[in-house]
């Protein structure tokens, strides 16, 4: 089945709990070099998933991008279970402590009429268990991905993506609404898997709108809370885009959007 490939892209997202919940409720979002925002159609090659949220290379052009669609958080970890997360199973929470996730359910992400939705709570990021310091490597939140190469297949591999060979420039969405606490649309790579670059990543959060939003590569930085200068983004190496609703020390921050007219960029 093609959504067990969920379960491996949650393998690596258990590897972002040490650094991606990093977050506050401090700054506001503000425009990023090199995107555009606002309403408009969308443009580039569409990434067009089927009923069940796979996005097959045979409908993706020049662009060659394939993978599936899934759903991430430090409650739930690679088999669907909350004692697998990395709040309960590291950080030694109690489940109504750590993010939890609505829809989709685990293991599908049916594409409703084009749309990939998902509804949750980021969880309060609370001290460590026995301590008095915030815990947000085990409490960093919740979100959903696409692989951008994934083999396929029941023992589907998730690979690095060469936007570069590719001729993608970016990436455009649309999205219906934008949670409170806001966006971090992050790509890791193979190399950054535990501290994803994102859309103006020296910030809080990125400067998504509701409507039509365009990333430029050039405007995916950071990520800034790492303590040496983070490094350059590396396009030929992307393994997934990501919509990451950060956990943060003020409260809880429930989501609930949906993503369509994905793109890749060309020009």
């Amino acid at each position: 089945m093609k959504h067990l490939l969920n379960v491996f892209s949650l393998l690596l997202v258990g590897s972002l709990a040490v650094v991606t919940g990093c977050s506050s409720t401090g700054d506001s979002p503000k425009d990023g070099g090199g995107a555009s925002t606002g309403a408009g159609g969308a443009s580039g090659i569409p990434l067009t998933p089927d009923s069940t949220g796979w996005v097959d290379r045979t409908v993706t052009g020049t662009a060659m991008i394939q993978g599936a669609w899934y759903a991430y958080g430090d409650g739930i970890g690679p088999d669907g279970t909350a004692a697998m997360g990395d709040c309960v199973k590291l950080g030694m929470h109690q489940p109504a402590e750590c993010s939890s996730i609505m829809t989709p359910s685990f293991g599908a992400f049916p594409n409703t009429a084009g749309k990939l939705c998902t509804k949750g709570v980021a969880a309060k990021v609370i001290s460590l268990v026995g301590g008095t310091m915030p815990d947000y490597n085990n409490i960093w939140g919740a979100g959903i991905g696409l692989d951008l190469n994934n083999s396929g297949g029941d023992a589907g591999v998730k690979m690095p993506y060469n936007a570069t060979m590719n001729g993608v420039t970016g990436i455009g969405f649309t999205i219906d609404k934008v949670p409170l606490s806001g966006l971090r649309v992050e790509f890791p790579t193979s190399t950054t898997t535990a501290a994803a670059a994102f859309w103006d990543g020296l910030m809080m959060t990125s400067p998504v709108k509701v409507g039509r939003n365009e990333i430029r590569w050039a405007a995916v930085k950071g990520p800034f809370y790492l303590t040496t200068t983070p490094p350059a983004f590396d396009p030929t190496t992307i393994l997934s885009l990501q919509f990451h609703i950060p956990s943060a020390t003020a409260a809880e921050s429930p989501y609930d959007f949906c993503i369509s007219d994905v793109t890749a960029l060309t020009n």
